[in-house]
């Protein structure tokens, strides 16, 4: 029976039994991991703190062979990123990236670019109020590493460089056509959204989230990254209306 040791983030966590329940969390080492807190229910748990939602922690896990749920045995509180009064834009975002990561993650398949990525947004959404940019950053850069973001820095058709003009993005295809080749069809990503699509390459989450982006880049940027996940995952996440309406409504 191996135990494991990992530096992980908490997802989310669903009831098991009266005093059970199953956590979901995503390490660098092992991937997204299923296991169960037992007695994590009662009042004198020692673990129920540590194991909430968006929890950066350490932790001790094992599995039984043949079985797909393992045990949680010790965790240690690294760091709570909802646990300092966050207000209502941070709470929505970070459960939607929670989210995200949870389905684009595979289950016991290591995946250190997405772990750190998850846990440089909500340093960077921690420090700063969670605003577009972030959002997109993140859902972006989760397709790219997923392999499911096409490179539309260059026309697919005719090689034109479009990193600073707009361009027509075919989702289904997975191409992105210049004006004069795409002839109207396909999404419309104007030339400030190209723009920051390029830079987001270059930037950190925080240098990316402090720079300028105007309404219509975040709008094109919104469409094109929420078409894409919509396509990809084969449904639209239930967190992502909830972030809209929060963002709405302030």
């Amino acid at each position: 029976m191996p135990v494991f040791e990992a530096e992980a983030i908490v997802l989310r966590q669903y009831p098991l039994s009266d005093s059970d329940r199953i956590i979901v969390f995503i390490t660098r080492e092992y991937g997204k991991i299923r296991s169960a807190a037992k007695g994590v229910k009662k009042i004198q748990s020692h673990m129920a703190g540590s194991l909430e939602p968006l929890n950066h922690i350490r932790l001790e896990f094992y599995t039984r062979e043949g079985r797909d749920l393992g045990q949680i045995r010790q965790v240690e509180l690294v760091h709570s990123y909802l646990g300092m009064n966050p207000d209502l834009k941070r709470i929505c975002a970070f459960n939607y990236f929670a989210e995200i990561a949870g389905e684009i993650a595979q289950d016991n398949q290591a995946n250190a670019p997405l772990f750190r990525l998850l846990l440089a947004v909500l340093q960077s959404g921690e420090k700063h109020a969670v605003n577009q940019a972030l959002i997109r950053y993140f859902e972006i850069w989760c397709l790219k590493l997923s392999g499911l973001f096409p490179n539309y820095g260059y026309c697919s058709n005719c090689g034109k460089c479009v990193k600073d003009e707009r361009f027509f993005a075919r989702l289904e295809a997975g191409q992105g056509l210049c004006s004069t080749c795409a002839r109207g069809r396909g999404l419309k990503i104007g030339a400030s959204a190209s723009a920051a699509l390029e830079r987001m390459t270059k930037l950190s989450p925080e240098q990316f989230m402090t720079y300028p982006l105007s309404e219509e880049a975040a709008g094109d940027l919104e469409r094109l990254s929420g078409r894409l996940l919509d396509l990809h995952l084969e449904k639209r996440l239930k967190s992502y209306r909830i972030l809209k309406e929060a963002f709405q409504s302030q």
